[in-house]
């Protein structure tokens, strides 16, 4: 596998999981909420130490805010459609 490729996949999977994290955090309302941003913290340090680039540190913050975007609107339609189920005519 070529290294551009793996550090893009590596890349793509850390900033995933660190935006997952971040739209999961304030979906849930008890105190477990805490875990999930210091999860996040955790993921960027590993990734931070693993790839010293300015480059790739700038794409691992846009692409986890892109993800955390994502996540945050597919939690929103799943918690309306569970709220607002749609009847049969």
């Amino acid at each position: 596998m070529p290294d551009w490729l793996k550090k893009g996949l590596l890349c793509t999977l850390f900033s995933m999981g660190c935006g997952l994290m971040l739209a999961i955090f304030p979906n849930v309302k008890t105190g477990v909420n805490f875990l999930f941003s210091i999860l996040a913290l955790v993921i960027a340090i590993f990734y931070f130490k693993r790839f010293t680039s300015l480059r790739s540190r700038i794409v691992f913050g846009v692409m986890s805010l892109l993800f955390f975007l994502f996540f945050t609107i597919v939690i929103a339609v799943v918690l309306y459609a569970r709220a607002h189920p749609m009847t049969t005519a």
